[in-house]
């Protein structure tokens, strides 16, 4: 799990992964899922400065420090992860009840679940664009879904793209689709906090999300679309 100033949202994600464990009595340390009940939680931190490095610690995941960078820090975990297993997770997103269960139960194929957003049921926009993501196009495969993948197939593509700052995820997927021969999109959902459509609204969010995306396909530099997202969604 990459954090970055998380403090709002880590305490409830960590609280969710661990009620597995809660419910089936185990007391091993939880992170990248192995094959067993057995997991560990790992945050990999890029210098937070509100209080996200206590909560970590507190609520018992395993904290590493790395530079700044989703990509790289999600790389870092999977290096210090010990399962044979990876569950790529963000900070402000909680996974279904039965993500461990899920998981474990789907088969080889790298993975991600459907998306909902905190609060959607108020919101028809936001309720549309979750619906999309039970689609399997690749359009719609993005980090807040999670990612589930084997440790073989990860370090086999060579894992995240280090240097990226945006689309990281989703270049990432297309990648696993190559080499493990498809990809598969669970029954659940993780939630994930609607913060950016509520600042800068619906249709302009998505909007953004769109060109940003269609940039990527048409081969622009991680330059061009981190100024494009500077521009449009860091005003």
């Amino acid at each position: 799990m990459p954090t970055l100033n998380e403090a709002d949202h880590l305490s409830a994600t960590l609280r969710r992964l661990h009620q597995h464990r809660e419910r089936s009595g185990q007391q091993t340390v939880a992170g990248a899922v192995a094959a067993t009940d057995s997991y560990e939680v790992i945050v990999v931190d890029g210098g937070s400065t509100d209080g996200t490095q206590d909560i970590a610690r507190r609520l018992g995941a395993r904290l590493i420090s790395c530079t700044r960078g989703r990509a790289r820090q999600m790389n870092e975990g999977a290096r210090h992860a010990r399962g044979q297993s990876l569950y790529f997770l963000h900070a402000d997103s909680l996974p279904p009840v039965d993500w461990l269960r899920q998981l474990r139960e789907h088969g080889p194929l790298p993975c991600c679940f459907r998306l909902r957003f905190a609060g959607q049921e108020g919101m028809p926009l936001l309720r549309l664009y979750a619906a999309f993501t039970r689609l399997d196009v690749q359009a719609f495969r993005f980090g807040d879904q999670s990612l589930w993948v084997r440790r073989e197939d990860f370090e086999a593509i060579g894992g995240y793209a280090a240097d990226w700052r945006l689309l990281e995820d989703n270049e990432l997927i297309r990648r696993l689709r190559r080499h493990c021969g498809g990809f598969r999109i669970l029954a659940g959902s993780v939630t994930t906090s609607p913060r950016k459509y509520l600042r800068f609204g619906f249709v302009r969010t998505q909007l953004v999300y769109v060109l940003l995306y269609t940039l990527y396909r048409l081969g622009a530099s991680q330059d061009v679309l981190t100024a494009v997202y500077a521009r449009l969604l860091r005003t």
